[in-house]
């Protein structure tokens, strides 16, 4: 009798436990997918957006912390060859003035740039980074707005490698053909990815975070001069490049199940 009395209360114990940690529990690992809407930022005019698209595994350290590798790949453009045909198109053709404007086009375009740099990146990245949301830091127990929205908002930062494809470089010569401008069609940098965002977490019936939807703004700082494959010091600024713009991305939680120190949902 004693021994049944015993088996019940430790049942009952367990079941009491069970539900406790209904809401405090996380999977803790991840992975995922997104689009990103991407420009550079170098030493080339007129650069263009373009979407670029990236894998990655995630690591929950928290609800709120992860680390993430990613592998993103895409294309970067800019220069001349993509400002004439727009400022061309966007010229009125029934224009009296239209001769004049046609050759001013590349005149004023020369003021900015008299070596009519060009080039398309068709790029890989590879980093790994940490997110650390405001919810780690927060009670947010006790108030419903922090609870849904500010608790979500994210800061992230890390380091990574982005390998740089270069075409459409009008062979780096000068518009006279009289000046090779130095550079490299194929080359790697270090890359410093600074984010923000939000991640708007989508609960099962377990009250677990298992599907993650993140909308964000990624800034990359390159530490080098390989992103648009011209390095002449005549011809170009020695300043550090740049890509970078908004995303949106799913992640998809799995593996092993752990408790966090209060309730996430």
């Amino acid at each position: 009798m004693k021994k049944a009395l015993i088996i019940l209360l430790l049942v009952q114990a367990s079941i009491f436990t069970a539900n406790a940690q209904i809401g405090y529990n996380y999977a803790q690992w991840s992975l995922g997918t997104g689009i990103s809407y991407l420009k550079g930022s170098t030493n080339v005019q007129s650069e263009s957006s373009h979407p670029a698209f990236n894998f990655n595994l995630g690591y929950n350290v928290s609800p709120y912390i992860s680390v993430t590798l990613d592998y993103q790949f895409g294309k970067l453009s800019g220069g001349y060859n993509e400002y004439y045909p727009k400022a061309v198109a966007a010229l009125d053709i029934t224009d009296p003035n239209y001769a004049t404007m046609f050759q001013l086009l590349t005149k004023t375009y020369d003021l900015l740039d008299p070596y009519h740099l060009s080039y398309t990146n068709n790029f890989q990245k590879l980093n790994i980074y940490a997110d650390v949301q405001l919810g780690e830091f927060m009670d947010y127990a006790n108030d419903g707005i922090i609870n849904k929205i500010l608790k979500n908002i994210y800061v992230g930062s890390g380091v990574g490698l982005v390998f740089n494809s270069i075409s459409d470089n009008n062979d780096r010569l000068s518009p006279d053909g009289t000046y090779y401008i130095g550079g490299s069609d194929n080359s790697q940098d270090v890359v410093i990815p600074l984010r923000v965002g939000y991640q708007h977490k989508i609960f099962n019936n377990y009250d677990m975070p298992s599907v993650l939807i993140e909308v964000g703004y990624q800034r990359n700082w390159v530490l080098g001069y390989g992103l648009d494959g011209y390095a002449d010091p005549l011809v170009v600024k020695k300043t550090f490049e740049q890509f970078g713009g908004f995303n949106i991305g799913v992640k998809f939680n799995f593996g092993s199940i752990t408790s966090y120190r209060r309730p996430i949902h």
